[in-house]
């Protein structure tokens, strides 16, 4: 116990008593870290909100078969982005559908096909902001941290030649000092690039689910419309 403490009394001082250019690199990091950190946590509750909703509009999505049903289920979720396109798609061919036999013309059905990519476009953006300054700090971190490294071992080897002994006490702070830096960045980079992997992952499967549900809203206007016709 003695000795953990110990080790982080060392490091905590190391990090004081670093030079001016290391500690810009560490207030650098920390600043990436912290708004890396928001992003993931905002991210984080977002798309666990979209998975919860999207999972009972697909519920409902198999169990109605009226296109109206479905319509005031998906107003009632609004984090999900099938939900969203649904209803955002359906609200405005409501009429053109309510035709009957006339809805599940070709040109009606591009039409509607057209606006579905539309619609679910925006929604997989909504999903994909800010995901970019994550796969920034997780490449551009590692590099910030090494360039405070190389000054620190630059830093020691002029150190070196101003006192003349290459004794390990004389080298070791600065050392420890330059490694400092990697250390910070990488610990900033590591979750950066592991959060960014995640969301890229689970906006592909929106993405998906979007054309699930763009496929079965299409199938439905056309037996609709072949029922009404019959």
């Amino acid at each position: 116990m003695q000795a953990d403490v110990a080790s982080t009394t060392g490091f905590l001082n190391l990090i004081v008593g670093s030079g001016t250019v290391a500690k810009i690199v560490l207030a650098f990091l920390l600043v990436f870290s912290i708004i890396s950190w928001a992003i993931i946590l905002e991210r984080w509750r977002l798309f666990a909100k979209a998975q919860k909703q999207s999972a009972a509009f697909f519920k409902s999505l198999e169990a109605q078969t009226d296109i109206r049903t479905l319509q005031q289920t998906a107003s009632k979720l609004p984090d999900s982005p099938a939900a969203n396109v649904f209803a955002s798609v359906h609200e405005r061919f409501a009429t053109l559908i309510s035709r009957g036999n006339q809805s599940d013309s070709s040109s009606t059905l591009d039409l509607i096909f057209r606006e579905l990519n539309r619609a679910g476009m925006v929604q997989l953006a909504r999903f994909q902001q800010r995901l970019s300054l994550l796969a920034t700090a997780a490449s551009v971190c590692p590099f910030v941290g090494l360039f405070g490294t190389v000054w620190g071992i630059m830093s020691s080897f002029l150190n070196i030649s101003a006192k003349g002994s290459t004794n390990i006490v004389v080298v070791a702070p600065g050392i420890a000092e330059a490694l400092i830096t990697t250390i910070a960045g990488l610990a900033v980079a590591i979750p950066a690039m592991i959060a960014y992997n995640y969301f890229i992952s689970q906006t592909r499967k929106l993405g998906l689910e979007l054309e699930d549900m763009g496929t079965t809203y299409l199938s439905r206007i056309q037996l609709q419309g072949q029922d009404e016709e019959v």
